[in-house]
């Protein structure tokens, strides 16, 4: 995310009402972007430093311009209700460095109640309301990303990861799906349970590959399988002379038949070790 989108994630995301008003803090700021505790854009006032009030859109154009930032004001009952924007200093650099390092970390997940003796209904509601919102019009609903993910992180930690005789294959994939689109470190923690699920046939090698690509993008190291693609082209790739290799190993097709799909070329010379 740049600093023009993380600006005006920041501007989407909040309210207005009239008061006596306190500037937040930097602590409290990041906290609430990150656990998606911002108000309502509808209700919000935004003003210029010098008091002309502005309307969302005429906003957001200043903020295109990387020119300018919002100051974010609570009143008596600690909410937001007004955003000052004002020209960009030094300082909102590097706060907007921290947003986007939290963002990428992901709001807190909480544990939240499960029962293991369910685990079929459980799985397969979390892999419905999963598929439902990705395939519906209305685009990914970050709330229910979050929901899936509390559901799946305390069955795991409570219940372990299940199999394939107390499961069937859509319902355990309803495990990959919210682990796949989790933040890294979420990823990264549970990949060693779900490679361990591989090797006993209860899940592909190839659905962990794209995991595995995934969660080395959002941490900024090159890639393993060549799964990911960033920009409309290929990401970093680990010894790219050897990935047809790695992906043959487990049950994936070459890269340059894979990368055909996006019209994007991969002629790098092959090797086996």
């Amino acid at each position: 995310m740049n600093r023009i989108s993380i600006a005006i994630l920041i501007l989407t995301l909040i309210g207005c009402s009239e008061g006596k008003l306190q500037q937040i803090q930097e602590a409290e700021l990041i906290s609430r972007i990150v656990n998606q505790e911002m108000p309502d854009p509808s209700t919000v006032k935004i003003v210029t430093k010098e008091g002309t009030e502005l309307s969302v859109d005429s906003s957001r154009l200043l903020l295109k311009t990387d020119a300018y930032f919002q100051d974010f004001y609570v009143n008596d009952k600690n909410e937001i209700i007004q955003v000052v924007i004002r020209e960009k200093t030094e300082a909102d650099e590097e706060l907007i460095n921290k947003i986007n390092q939290k963002l990428s970390e992901g709001p807190e997940v909480k544990p939240v109640e499960v029962n293991c003796n369910n685990k079929v209904d459980l799985l397969q509601e979390v892999f419905d309301r999963d598929q439902k919102m990705r395939r519906g019009e209305l685009g990914i609903d970050p709330k229910v990303d979050h929901e899936n993910l509390e559901i799946i992180i305390s069955f795991l930690e409570k219940c372990g990861m299940p199999t394939l005789e107390e499961v069937n294959d859509v319902q355990m994939a309803g495990i990959w799906a919210v682990l796949q689109h989790a933040p890294a470190k979420y990823q990264s923690k549970y990949i060693p349970l779900l490679e361990a699920s591989a090797q006993k046939g209860d899940l592909k090698w190839s659905v962990i590959a794209l995991m595995k690509d995934r969660a080395l993008m959002y941490e900024g190291k090159p890639q393993i399988y060549g799964s990911q693609i960033k920009n409309g082209a290929l990401y970093d790739l680990f010894e790219p002379e050897y990935v047809d290799q790695r992906r043959e190993e487990i049950g994936m097709e070459s890269l340059r038949v894979y990368l055909e799909r996006f019209n994007i070329a991969f002629d790098v010379e092959q090797k086996k070790k």
